[in-house]
């Protein structure tokens, strides 16, 4: 009952309150201090004239960009094409250069035959083939081995029961050179390994993200051809320590890995090697 007492009267707003509000919004409090403020100082006689020359200077840095970078892209775009030409221009000579060393091989291949004997003929042509020197083709076996791809969820201890798949590095120069190495235990005659001929001097090696087969980069897929015969390749490397490693590997990093059979395989010549030749020390 005593709170109901205590509470202050209800205000109430006139009709002419809110006229007042309807005609005239603006506090009487601003006019007062703008006339406190006093007037709004004069324009300088310099500022209309630096306005105008401050544009001025913009447009002109503009428009004098907008005429180098017009001048420049037909100089570039000039050198651009003359680049590319000079490199289809190389491409072509070292396709003809190419063209005519594979001519002169098979002249050359051809009157060594008809000059030698028969039987140093033959062990001739059995010591190019060890040296990778000649292309060879037969039957054989064919190793596959991809890095894993980016694929759909799989169930796995990630945020919803699920972890996508992604690419990683997984394969190095140890996984192309075991395959080899076990491919030449099998009995292959003959290995190429994304196009490159093997010899018995090659070297896999590694270098950043790349693998290298006598110094010539190679990328996944790695594609491992060898030349022999087929059922005892297949039988031995199915067998063998490696293909097992890879068929785990498949099954826990998703990486590719799968070995065919082929009845014919054709495996290019090796780049011919650099020779070199001793000179006797000049006297003193």
């Amino acid at each position: 009952m005593n709170e109901r007492v205590n509470q202050p009267p209800p205000r109430f707003v006139s009709a002419q309150q809110l006229l007042d509000l309807v005609a005239e919004p603006l506090d009487p409090g601003y006019a007062a201090a703008s006339a406190r403020r006093g007037p709004e100082p004069a324009r300088r006689w310099y500022d209309g004239p630096a306005v105008t020359i401050g544009a001025f200077l913009i447009g002109l840095v503009l428009v004098i960009a907008y005429v180098h970078t017009n001048r420049g892209a037909p100089e570039a775009a000039k050198v651009h094409s003359g680049l590319v030409n000079r490199v289809r221009d190389a491409e072509k000579a070292a396709d003809g250069l190419a063209g005519k060393v594979n001519t002169l091989e098979t002249r050359v291949n051809a009157l060594r035959s008809s000059a030698l004997p028969s039987g140093v003929a033959t062990g001739l042509a059995a010591q190019q083939l060890a040296a990778g020197a000649v292309a060879v083709h037969g039957p054989g076996l064919t190793v596959t081995l991809d890095e894993p791809h980016p694929t759909g969820p799989t169930q796995g201890p990630g945020r919803g029961g699920t972890t996508p798949i992604t690419a990683t590095n997984i394969l190095t120069d140890r996984d192309v050179r075991s395959v080899v190495n076990e491919l030449w235990a099998d009995g292959a005659e003959a290995i190429a390994v994304n196009g490159v001929r093997l010899t018995p001097t090659s070297a896999i090696r590694f270098a950043g993200q790349a693998v290298l087969i006598d110094f010539q980069p190679i990328s996944p897929p790695y594609r491992i051809e060898a030349i022999g015969n087929a059922d005892d390749l297949a039988t031995g490397f199915a067998s063998s320590a490696a293909a097992s490693r890879y068929q785990t590997l498949a099954g826990a990093d998703h990486i590719t890995f799968h070995f065919d059979e082929s009845g014919r395989l054709t495996l290019p010549a090796a780049a011919p090697p650099t020779t070199r030749y001793a000179h006797p020390r000049a006297a003193r």
